[in-house]
């Protein structure tokens, strides 16, 4: 395969998680504005439940059917979805919530497919390069299709803001018909086996799943790293998705233009030179803390260049240094964090927006780091013929972690008020930040453990 064909990958990987956000996002923020905070979480979760049903299944089929018909299929559901969030906007409410559930199953379905396809697309030597490219695009899509949402919905309206997500799901469609993949051939199915029942064929299903579950505690630094990465799922994302959008409606419409402080005018400046003008303020000010998310896999990709260039000399701890830095790091970010949830009011509504969108792009930026090394340890780690259920597995419980947050979060800020509120949810933080303390201080005193991170013999 070819750089160009790389090329493709990455673009058509980038096209469809920003759809999926973007389309996720016009979904959640009609359900905010017209049933309030409770159906607002709902969705969330109703959509994450939907993945995790669905995760465990596109893992096995993944492994049993053509790469190549299986993404390119996940991608055109898409197109059906977008039709049906048309029919909801010209007042067909109750299909919200449908189109919110089938996108979690589209996006479950298509996550183990996608993830399984660098080995097909790029020669091995490439791999690492094209992983990083990969997640980089995922959480820049994630963070800016909500940034997209609001300044194209705030200029042009909704059904414009769908006619755009139709037009590029079209395009994505066509680039991952056009990329190469050297997939192995599928097995041939017997006559035996084709005659089997249904019941059969269903059990035999859940048989794959339940051998890919017992492979995650095979390694006892590789389980660390998973709850490391729980902890981010269940802590740190419900707060882009759901608390924050929350804080930002309990700022008063104008609040930063009758400040007058110089970060509020600078605040306004940014909002200005991004073109986003929605009616609404609270969409204006999550879509700035967005950019932050977008800017952060910048930041992650510098950083990485320098933890390759500080471990010229021992190359074989790359991985080592990366993971180290990166949990490191991780508890800093959510300690600042967890100390200005719980003070947020104290600052004007401008510094507010401000400090977050910084905060918020240096969290993504870490997370970002961990994961990089984390995915190129499992890669080290593992055979190919475990990745496919692995990458479903992790997914899962990660999907699972999501919504417990986003449940737990959902209820804090459904009552009570918005001190009471933020008290809780700085607690909740709180206990996510020592958790992660421990998880570090495992991860450092496990010598056998870290050997195993190790990309070489030191002898």
């Amino acid at each position: 395969m070819d750089d160009w064909n790389a090329r493709i990958f990455i673009t058509a990987q980038f096209g469809s998680r920003f759809l999926n956000s973007f389309l996720t996002t016009a979904v959640r923020y009609e359900l905010l504005e017209t049933g309030g905070v409770a159906k607002f979480a709902s969705a969330q979760v109703a959509n994450q439940i939907a993945r995790v049903c669905m995760q465990q299944l596109a893992g096995v089929l993944t492994d049993n059917y053509p790469l190549k018909t299986l993404y390119v299929l996940g991608e055109a559901f898409n197109l059906v979805l977008i039709v049906a969030l048309t029919l909801s906007s010209l007042g067909l409410s109750t299909m919200l919530f449908a189109v919110n559930i089938a996108l979690g199953l589209a996006q479950a379905f298509t996550a183990p497919v996608a993830k399984s396809l660098p080995p097909a697309v790029v020669a091995p030597e490439n791999l690492a390069i094209i992983n990083s490219w990969d997640l980089t695009g995922d959480k820049i899509g994630r963070n800016l299709a909500p940034l997209v949402f609001t300044v194209v919905s705030s200029t042009a309206g909704f059904h414009a803001a769908t006619f755009f997500s139709l037009a590029l799901c079209v395009v994505v469609v066509m680039l991952k018909q056009i990329l190469q993949i050297a997939d192995q051939p599928v097995k041939t199915i017997s006559d035996e086996a084709a005659s089997r029942s249904v019941a059969n064929r269903l059990a035999g299903v859940f048989v794959q799943i339940w051998k890919g579950m017992a492979s995650l505690k095979q390694d006892r630094t590789i389980g660390l790293l998973i709850c490391n990465t729980i902890i981010t799922n269940m802590c740190i994302y419900p707060l882009g998705s759901v608390v924050f959008p929350v804080i930002f409606k309990a700022i008063p419409e104008g609040a930063i233009e009758q400040e007058g402080s110089s970060i509020s005018r600078m605040t306004l400046a940014l909002q200005g030179a991004l073109g986003i003008q929605k009616k609404r303020a609270w969409m204006n000010y999550a879509a700035l803390v967005s950019l932050g998310g977008v800017i952060g896999p910048f930041l992650s990709s510098a950083a990485v260049y320098r933890l390759k260039a500080f471990a010229e000399r021992r190359p074989e701890e790359i991985n080592w240094i990366g993971l180290n830095c990166g949990i490191a790091a991780q508890i800093a970010t959510l300690f600042l964090l967890t100390i200005l949830v719980r003070f947020i009011q104290v600052f004007g509504a401008g510094a507010q927006v401000f400090i977050l969108f910084l905060l918020w792009g240096a969290m993504q930026a870490v997370n970002n780091i961990t994961t990089i090394y984390f995915n190129a340890h499992t890669q080290h780690r593992l055979g190919r013929s475990e990745r496919g259920k692995f990458i479903a597995n992790i997914l899962t419980l990660f999907t699972l972690a999501n919504s417990i947050g986003s449940i737990v979060f959902g209820w804090t800020l459904a009552s009570g008020s918005l001190d009471e509120q933020l008290s809780t949810v700085s607690r909740m933080l709180l206990l996510g930040l020592g958790v992660r303390i421990a998880i570090f201080a495992s991860v450092r005193a496990d010598t056998v453990g870290k050997q195993t991170i190790l990309l070489k013999s030191t002898d």
